[in-house]
């Protein structure tokens, strides 16, 4: 006869992807089992071992586990089902420790037949493609001796069917949260890239409104200068999930025909709370009373392409970018600060950039920051110094710093030189993994036959070394559009739905 947690240990997880100690070879490792027949002879094994056990050790051991067996767990019986789904607890818990086990999450949109989507063809943004590649990987250290390389084991392909959905950009995960966007409908859709629920899409009829306020025999027509612009957060407090979209519109006669480059007329802010909000809801671009700088451009660049910050309750970004700076679409006068966007109480901070970062002898091309993430849970702005050298400057941003942070407190940013071995430019990016302090993925990005490629390195502070990321053998990742997505996510429970509502799931084939 199992013992209990034997038989959680050789139950059927995914592969590659969990183990209980910090290598392989530990005791702990859980063992794969892939027999459909031999996983639900277990459930029925699990029921009867676990059924006396109270919910204070049930959650304990459950927590533990990845999600996939999780899922499977929940037909064990009502009371698992319930557990898994609704506690709070378990899945406060789950996360906690599911961080330390970060995955690498890959999402590309895969090409049509006979059809060659490169980054020269504009109509792939409204491509009718409806398939995309979903691969989640742990990045572990190579077994083959090469000290040079890091491999990232896939642990899971999945290949969405022709029933999924069109969209046209993808956020960064929130707590292993996805948000799909389609900018033909303004609408929103989040995803469990785990779990696999899916919320409805959630429209927007902001212009909508905004034109219903115009008289009737008007020619003015509102629109939207470019795309609006999508941040997704999470209220630490409340333990809710927010999504806030930030208009830029202007008034023209209906046949006036309007270039990018025209000032907006006015703006919109909207919030979406997830699992409460049942529509957007408006929402004003209060400062925070304690901002020492006053800037007129709050809003991030409207061709920002640098990846959103979230960290801590905070989404951050930086009010100025080297494109938009180039074609007048920054207000030139506004000082160079990161606007801290409190997910909460929905106001905004502004933080000076000290003279010091700013003034550093770098190329004109890259005074300003070209990337940003979050490293061990603070601000990261990521400058290019040299051709293969980078600087990170680090802010403490906790709790008890904001208000000095806003008052443009020098003492709280820290730095860091990392030379990297490969070229640098305006192009290279970055993220943290999880809540390490020690790791950082670099991304180089290239082209090749006029398609877009991103390259990964796994940068170690303490060791100081650099190593190529590598997917099943695959050195690069196309990264055709904002329909691409290449980063680090932590496995969750949490819910896109209230717990009174039934969610869909998304299957893969």
């Amino acid at each position: 006869m199992f013992l209990p947690m034997e038989i959680l240990r050789s139950y059927d997880i995914s592969p590659q992807l969990y183990y209980g100690g910090t290598s392989r070879n530990t005791s702990t490792e859980v063992f794969i089992n892939t027999n459909c027949f031999g996983v639900y002879n277990s459930l029925d094994i699990i029921e009867t071992q676990f059924s006396s056990l109270p919910n204070d050790i049930l959650i304990d051991i459950l927590s533990r586990l990845p999600v996939k067996p999780l899922m499977q767990f929940k037909s064990v019986c009502k009371r698992w089902f319930s557990l898994i789904k609704h506690d709070s607890h378990l899945i406060d818990l789950h996360f906690a420790r599911s961080k330390s086990r970060p995955i690498l999450l890959y999402i590309d949109p895969l090409q049509e037949k006979g059809v060659l989507h490169t980054s020269l063809i504009a109509s792939f943004e409204r491509s009718k493609t409806l398939q995309q590649r979903i691969s989640c990987a742990e990045i572990v250290e190579a077994s083959n001796g090469e000290e040079e390389e890091v491999e990232a084991l896939v642990s899971q392909v999945r290949i969405t069917n022709d029933q999924w959905f069109l969209y046209n950009q993808v956020l960064e995960p929130v707590n292993g949260l996805v948000c799909f966007i389609d900018w033909v409908t303004y609408a929103i859709r989040l995803y469990n890239a785990s779990t696999r629920e899916a919320t409805p899409w959630i429209k927007s009829t902001l212009l909508a409104e905004e034109n219903y306020k115009l008289e009737s025999k008007s020619t003015m027509e509102i629109k939207t200068h470019c795309s609006p612009i999508y941040k997704f957060g999470f209220d630490p407090e409340k333990k809710e999930h927010k999504i806030f979209c930030f208009w830029r519109l202007v008034a023209r006669q209906q046949r006036h025909r309007y270039n990018s480059a025209e000032r907006p007329d006015y703006e919109r802010w909207e919030a979406l709370t997830v699992g409460r909000d049942t529509k957007w809801r408006r929402i004003n671009a209060v400062p925070n009373e304690y901002n020492q700088v006053k800037i007129k451009d709050v809003l991030p660049p409207a061709f920002s392409n640098k990846r959103p910050v979230y960290a801590d309750g905070t989404i951050y970004w930086s009010n100025k970018e080297y494109y938009s700076d180039r074609l007048g679409n920054t207000n030139p006068n506004d000082p160079d600060v990161i606007v801290a966007f409190d997910v909460a109480s929905e106001k905004y901070r502004v933080i000076p950039i000290p003279n010091f970062i700013l003034d550093e002898p770098r190329d004109e091309d890259y005074r300003l920051p070209i990337g940003m993430l979050v490293l061990g849970g603070h601000l990261t702005l990521l400058y290019r110094m040299e051709s293969h050298v980078v600087k990170l400057w680090m802010l403490d941003d906790t709790a008890n710093k904001k208000l000095e942070n806003c008052r443009g407190n020098k003492s709280n940013w820290s730095t860091e030189t990392i030379t990297l071995p490969f070229f640098c430019d305006n192009r290279v990016g970055g993220f943290g993994i999880s809540e390490s302090t020690d790791k950082i993925v670099f991304e180089s990005c290239g082209r090749r036959n006029s398609i877009n490629f991103v390259s990964l390195y796994s940068y170690d502070r303490k060791e100081k070394t650099c190593k190529k990321i590598e997917i099943d053998g695959l050195p690069s990742f196309t990264h055709h559009s904002e329909r691409s997505l290449v980063t680090t996510f932590t496995e969750s429970l949490f819910p896109v739905q209230p717990f009174n509502k039934k969610t869909p799931s998304l299957d893969f084939m």
